[in-house]
Parts: C-alpha cells; sequence; structure tokens
C-alpha cells in the first residue's frame, strides 16, 4: 500500500493490482487499507475466537486468525467527520471454506450511533439502531448471504483507493478480471462535500454496494439514469443514502429515511454520436464532481438532491474501462465504467 498526493492536494491511500486468493483475502485487503488511511477495527471474530477490541483477524486465510473462516466477521469504524461516525461490518458467509463460501457475505453500515448493541460473539456481528444492511439479509443471530459478491477465487485483480481526512474517509474498492478490462464488483463509502449539502442531513454520505444483476458492471447502476430515477431495491442495497431523519422504523421501508440514490449522468451527453465530446476549447476531456440525489415521477419521496461527489468525477467524454487521466497529477484518476476513480499514477495492470 502507498500513499500519494493528488487531486487538489488530496491524500489517498492505495492498494492497485493484486490478485488476492480468495474472496476473504480481498476483504482483509479492504480493511488493511482503510486502516492505513486511519480506520479502527472495533470488534472481530475469526470465526473460532471473539475478540471484543479486535484484533483477532489478521489475514485473509482459513484457520485461527483468518477471515476466511465460517461466518468470520470485522467491524471497522472510520474517524468522526463533522457529527458522523461511520461504520462498516462485513461477515464471510456459513459455507465452509472454498469457492462458494468465500464469495458470499453479509455487510452492513451505520452511519451514527455505531455497532453497539445486539449479541456480539464468535459467530454473531453486533447491532446498531440505525443500521443499514448493504448485502445479504436475515438477522444478526440467523443471517443469509449476498451471493456472488465475488467472483471465482483467484481470477480478479482488487484495486482499492482509500481516502484520508481530507476526502473524509471515503474510499472505492474495485475488482477486474484478471487480464481483461471487464469489471466485476464494488464497495464505495463517499461522503459529500463539504458545503454541498445543509446542516440538517443526518449522514451526508452515500454507501455502495454493486447490483447482482449488473455484476459485471460496478459502479454502472448509480449512473444509469440521468434525472436521479431509481427504486428501492435490496439485496444488495446497491447505493443508498439518507434522505431523512435516521430511524430503525424507517431503514428499509420504501420511500422513508434511508433511499436508493443515484449520481447525475454528464458523459455522452454532447457530440455527434453517445460518446459526448472533450472540451472544445481544451481539446481535453471535461471531468466534473456530480450530484447524488433522489427523484422522478415514479419515486416515491423524499426527493430531491443529496450532496456533491468527493470521490468521483465524471467525464465529457465516453472513454475505454481502465482508461487514465491527469487531473492534478500524472494518472491521477482512472476509468471504472462510467466514473473516474483516484488513481496512485502507474499504468494499471491487467
Amino acid at each position: 500500500m502507498e500513499r500519494r498526493r493528488a487531486d487538489y492536494l488530496m491524500a489517498y491511500t492505495f492498494s492497485v493490482g493484486t490478485i488476492p486468493g480468495t474472496a476473504p483475502a480481498a476483504m482483509y485487503l479492504l480493511k488493511a487499507t482503510l486502516v492505513t488511511a486511519g480506520w479502527i477495527v472495533k470488534s472481530d471474530s475469526d470465526g473460532l475466537t471473539y475478540a471484543s477490541g479486535g484484533g483477532q483477524v489478521t489475514s485473509g486465510g482459513a484457520g485461527a486468525g483468518g477471515l476466511g473462516n465460517s461466518k468470520a466477521w470485522i467491524r471497522i469504524q472510520a474517524p468522526t467527520v463533522e457529527n458522523n461516525t461511520r461504520e462498516i461490518v462485513f461477515q464471510r458467509s456459513d459455507t465452509a471454506p472454498g469457492a462458494t463460501g468465500d464469495e458470499q457475505w453479509r455487510i452492513k453500515y451505520s452511519a451514527n450511533a455505531g455497532f453497539t448493541g445486539g449479541s456480539p460473539g464468535i459467530l454473531q456481528t453486533p447491532s446498531a439502531v440505525d443500521e443499514v444492511v448493504m448485502a445479504g439479509a436475515g438477522t444478526d443471530a440467523s443471517p443469509t448471504w449476498q451471493p456472488s459478491v465475488f467472483t471465482t477465487n483467484n481470477t480478479y485483480r482488487m484495486n482499492i483507493s482509500a481516502g484520508g481526512a481530507d476526502e473524509y474517509y471515503s474510499f472505492a474498492a474495485w475488482t477486474h478480471i484478471s487480464g481483461s478490462l471487464t469489471g466485476l464488483n464494488a464497495i464505495a463509502l463517499d461522503v459529500m462535500q463539504s458545503g454541498s449539502y445543509p446542516p440538517e442531513d443526518v449522514d451526508p454520505a452515500v454507501m455502495y454496494v454493486s447490483q447482482q444483476a449488473n455484476f459485471q458492471t460496478p459502479f454502472y447502476d448509480f449512473t444509469a439514469n440521468v434525472n436521479f430515477s431509481t427504486t428501492n431495491v435490496t439485496f444488495p442495497a446497491v447505493a443508498r443514502a439518507w434522505m431523512g431523519a435516521t430511524s430503525s422504523a424507517g431503514i428499509l421501508t420504501l420511500g422513508t429515511n434511508n433511499n436508493n440514490v443515484t449520481l447525475s449522468a454528464l458523459g455522452g451527453n454532447w457530440g455527434a454520436g453517445a460518446t459526448g465530446a472533450p472540451n472544445p476549447f481544451s481539446t481535453k476531456d471535461s471531468l466534473v464532481s456530480p450530484w447524488w440525489g433522489r427523484g422522478g415521477s415514479a419515486i416515491p419521496g423524499p426527493n430531491g438532491p443529496k450532496g456533491v461527489s468527493t470521490l468521483f468525477r465524471i467525464g465529457s467524454t465516453n472513454r475505454t474501462n481502465l482508461d487514465t487521466c491527469d487531473l492534478s497529477s500524472t494518472k491521477d484518476r482512472i476509468l471504472m465504467y462510467y466514473v473516474w476513480v483516484p488513481w496512485n499514477g502507474t499504468v494499471p495492470p491487467l
């Protein structure tokens, strides 16, 4: 992992091009990269021993200390940004270590309350009163798993861009097929740019887990509609944001509180065809910070803008997956479908 200053002097921690042997190894790499960027593991279990203060999971493998065991889990917390101390819990499935079990996960997000409740233990994750189940379903005591969060072990590369304090600890992690430009899956937390949201917003952030139906298009399903149109799909929850006060009563209720959101689209809107065009003055692509929001004639409220993305950029010209561009320094952005993600300046490995 490495740190790099780029994009208006923002600081990111990167892990790029790694081919994890297993999905638990990929998830452990995400955990390690987030810790380097400032996050803290608050509690965890390797499926054999529970550590209320964290530190039990020390690898992505199987056996003692490994995330590759049945129902192993990690609770990780971002440093506080304004009034939010965001947390994520991810848990491996209960299937025996190996291909299918490694691919299935349950992922939860908390904006403020933190995962301090429930009955956490060796095989059970803690709960939070404002938690949103981003992937999987069921209960902590009897969880069910999101299939195909990852694909076949040892067939993809893992890429992670994790922001620090300047980026409000936003991060994006995604994979692509090794030797190919085809994207596979993604997990991201995008905290809104300061000044783009009102002080009443209880959680100016969007949490994202890629949709199984769009398994080979990470980041596509939140840019599919120009006018923010979307529905409250679950299993997984795709891109979700609080559009009202956080409460356990409204977490999974259609049209209230935590809702699916999308990015406003820009690329492909100009030019002679559907591919867009460079800026006519500079002859270079224009990249903008897009808005997150929710709306559309058939979409139940609350609707409206959420805020401006810190993590992503959208370009005026459609390019090819894994293309890079120079925004503030050499190769400091990479394209994955419709969004430009922070990059570490290297040539992306296939």
